[in-house]
């Protein structure tokens, strides 16, 4: 088994084919979140980084960012893309037990995680410790690469339960 570097969570395929649905919202003040990172609006309607402090278990998330944050001193002065997970987007990340290492393995398909952010290294992975307090989202759909890898990376769906828009009654056009 092999140990494999942690990247970015990124969308990895629409099933049906396609591309996955973006859409673009005012940013929040200060934000410096990377592309891939998972964001919300803030209570101002407002692109926001959604961190392990923000995620209390009841707090919904917006999506995954398309781009870093533009980090403007006032809100709403640049506008920032969104890959929202709409039904049958398939998302990639690594897998983690509350950000120790861990590998993947076949009784992980079909579970449902937590998302687990890494703010030191600007990464969203699949906490499949289910550690936290965090929403239980992420359905994994497959392993990729060889089972056991060490930080192995899996394909996932995100539970509409989640989101703030989106989800099942979403009509994409």
């Amino acid at each position: 088994m092999a140990t494999v570097n942690k990247f970015k969570c990124q969308p990895a395929y629409v099933e049906g084919g396609g591309f996955p649905v973006t859409a673009v919202y005012p940013e929040a003040a200060s934000q410096t979140f990377k592309r891939g990172e998972a964001v919300y609006l803030d209570g101002s309607g407002n692109v926001a980084e959604f961190t392990g402090a923000v995620d209390s278990g009841t707090q919904r998330f917006l999506g995954f960012a398309a781009e870093d944050g533009h980090d403007d001193s006032v809100a709403a002065t640049s506008n920032v893309s969104v890959v929202i997970p709409t039904p049958g987007t398939v998302f990639e990340a690594n897998v983690t037990a509350n950000g120790s290492d861990q590998a993947t393995a076949k009784t992980q398909v079909g579970v449902r995680y937590p998302m687990y952010q890494d703010t030191t290294n600007s990464i969203i992975m699949v906490d499949i410790s289910d550690t936290g307090s965090q929403i239980d989202c992420l359905i994994v759909k497959e392993i990729v690469g060889t089972v056991g890898d060490t930080n192995g990376r899996v394909r996932f769906t995100v539970d509409s339960v989640a989101l703030q828009v989106g989800g099942t009654q979403m009509t994409v056009s």
